[in-house]
């Protein structure tokens, strides 16, 4: 049995050890994983992104320039004298990491979804169907439309209610399944290491 496999299983059982309660082991296994999440984070961003910069080229060089003066900035920010300076990098981090997720959400999953969704089913209509109410019902539940009656009271066209009901009941479906099949990963995935471990495979 290997030195890396002895030691996976031993902070296997530390990371478990909080079922017990919080105690001082646990602390430390976390400890050891945001020191090394957070190193692998510095080394990936030093070699894909300000390493590539430093090829000689003047518009590198210049991406490079402005992108050690915006992280100044931020690290100067608790300078109370340098908070409007300091507030244009953190609006313009804000704006850009918007502009991404948006464009993200849009071409990787609306997209796609609506793409998807108005394709005929290789199965036939009614799963087609299925489908498309699925979707639709679904994206309704997490809308928030309502009218004030003239008493006070908040209510819904009933059409719009029957739908948000039945999109919940698709959401909740999928997130059972997605729980389950993320269990019946995990127990995939620890049986195979304790076979591996006690099997000397």
């Amino acid at each position: 049995m290997s030195l890396e496999t002895l030691l996976s299983f031993a902070l296997s059982l530390i990371v478990l050890s909080y079922l017990l309660g919080d105690n001082w082991l646990f602390r430390l296994a976390m400890y050891a994983f945001v020191g090394l999440a957070a190193a692998f984070t510095v080394i990936a961003t030093v070699e894909g992104v300000i390493l590539p910069l430093v090829d000689g080229d003047p518009l590198n060089a210049l991406l490079l320039i402005g992108g050690l003066i915006l992280v100044a900035l931020l690290l100067l920010k608790p300078l109370r004298f340098l908070t409007p300076i300091s507030n244009l990098a953190l609006a313009l981090l804000i704006a850009v990491g918007s502009a991404v997720a948006l464009i993200g959400a849009i071409s990787g999953t609306l997209l796609p979804l609506m793409a998807q969704t108005a394709t005929p089913s290789p199965n036939g209509l009614a799963e087609t169907l299925l489908i498309f109410v699925g979707v639709v019902s679904s994206l309704m539940y997490f809308q928030y439309a309502v009218r004030r009656r003239p008493d006070g009271a908040l209510t819904r066209p009933r059409l719009l209610s029957g739908l948000m009901a039945l999109g919940q009941g698709f959401v909740v479906v999928t997130l059972g399944a997605l729980y389950g099949a993320a269990i019946l990963t995990s127990l995939a995935i620890l049986t195979g290491q304790l076979s591996t471990i006690f099997g000397g495979g």
